[in-house]
């Protein structure tokens, strides 16, 4: 099968940007705020305080670095099993890196860590279950997005990782560090890293003559698929 390379565009990404923060990240984001206006419980008990900020931010940088570059590498090893890689041109790559950095890993944060694993870790009490609950959750939850099992997996992996990063801190707990750690693995695995590879590639020289190919989006519920079928 010959190489394929798909080249991203912004509007390409904002059709399915579009939908996804109508059907996920603004319930995503609704949610927790809705059950905190409820039970009346203050939404620094989901994370949002900037306690021990200093320390967050010493902690995130170097545990970013390796979450994106074993993003990066995973994303390259799904896109060499398929041979089709998926690089955003230079404006997608600033358009998608936004996304991932100022909406996605925030909002996700924000319901699965500081809103579901830290309630479940009230309730309870129970750390480990409520970290393997919520990770459990999360990875599941990309299945809805038509997500191959492999990247799940890794999802799956990211997800407790960033679960134990939110429960290993002094209190109270913020989601400041996971914040940072996840917008750097989505970017090492969506946008920055495979655009990084793809030019490092073009330096190198390829082994095998790439085809590049128009893409029709570059996300898995909008044509051709970077992370789905696997």
């Amino acid at each position: 099968m010959a190489a394929r390379v798909y080249r991203t565009t912004v509007a390409a990404s904002w059709r399915w940007m579009r939908l996804d923060l109508l059907a996920r990240l603004l319930p995503l984001a609704v949610a927790p705020l809705v059950v905190a206006w409820i039970t009346r419980t203050p939404l620094g008990a989901f994370g949002l305080n900037l306690s021990h900020a200093l320390r967050d931010l010493l902690v995130a940088v170097p545990l970013a670095l390796v979450g994106f570059a074993v993003a990066a590498g995973f994303a390259e090893y799904l896109a060499r099993r398929r041979q089709r890689w998926f690089v955003p041109d230079r404006a997608d790559l600033a358009v998608q890196t936004a996304y991932y950095i100022f909406l996605n890993a925030p909002v996700e944060e924000w319901f699965f860590r500081g809103f579901l694993q830290g309630s479940l870790l009230r309730w309870w009490n129970w750390p480990v279950l409520a970290v393997l609950l919520s990770t459990a959750v999360f990875g599941g939850y990309h299945f809805l997005d038509r997500w191959g099992w492999r990247p799940v997996v890794g999802a799956t992996a990211a997800g407790l990782s960033l679960g134990l990063i939110y429960l290993w801190q002094p209190s109270p707990p913020s989601l400041l560090t996971p914040v940072l750690v996840h917008a750097a693995i989505t970017c090492g695995f969506l946008s920055v890293g495979p655009f990084l590879l793809y030019r490092l590639s073009l330096r190198a020289g390829p082994a095998t003559p790439a085809i590049y190919s128009p893409s029709d989006g570059g996300h898995e519920s909008d044509g051709p698929s970077p992370i789905g079928s696997e």
